[in-house]
């Protein structure tokens, strides 16, 4: 009986051990790799006159390939911003304003099988030129609100989204428009793809 209740005992601490270290486990997220690119063949300001159309490539770098699941967490940077060409309009990066902050806000999925990372980038600054009028206007990093959304798919970024509401001031105009747009094409600037575990 003794020995019955001792098993029991023993084995629910074990079970409750088990418990805390996977809960333990859980409050780290790690990359494989600190460099990171993302390529999207369309990126839309909509907004104001008409949608401008671009093609848009950010690269950037983590300052660790593990962190803390912790909200405003401060990732890392967008280090450079290109813009390739543009099919309606025109959008230019203000690399003055680079690098961007990248800082950590949640994931989606249930523990331990996380299906995405959001973050929002701060300082984010370009200038747009109207496909139908031509008029210009900035967007600055106080006006400009940027999330980002990485979705994974078995543990590697498949997918980067950006979206996001934000003002462009120039002369004797103001619009407010929606930055959006989504690629698979995600790398660590090598070619290869990102993993992203739980540790």
């Amino acid at each position: 009986m003794k020995l019955g209740k001792l098993l029991f005992t023993v084995i629910g601490a074990a079970v409750l051990l088990g418990a805390l270290v996977t809960s333990a486990s859980a409050r780290n997220i790690r990359t494989s790799s600190v460099d990171h690119r993302a390529t999207w063949t369309r990126m839309d300001f909509a907004g104001g006159f008409g949608t401008i159309e671009c093609e848009v490539v950010l690269e950037g770098r983590y300052n660790e390939t593990t962190f803390v699941k912790g909200l405003s967490f401060l990732l890392g940077y967008i280090t450079a911003g290109n813009v390739s060409r543009c099919a309606r309009g025109g959008m230019t990066i203000n690399r003055g304003s680079l690098p961007w902050h990248i800082q950590y806000t949640r994931f989606t999925g249930r523990l331990p099988l996380i299906t995405g990372l959001i973050v929002i980038f701060l300082g984010v600054e370009f200038r747009l030129r109207d496909p139908g009028t031509g008029a210009t206007c900035n967007v600055s990093g106080a006006t400009s609100s940027t999330i980002g959304t990485y979705t994974l798919s078995a543990g590697t970024v498949a997918r980067a989204d950006v979206s996001g509401t934000s003002v462009c001031r120039g002369l004797f105009i103001e619009i407010e428009g929606e930055l959006r747009g989504g690629t698979t094409n995600v790398d660590n600037k090598a070619g290869a793809r990102i993993t992203v575990t739980l540790i």
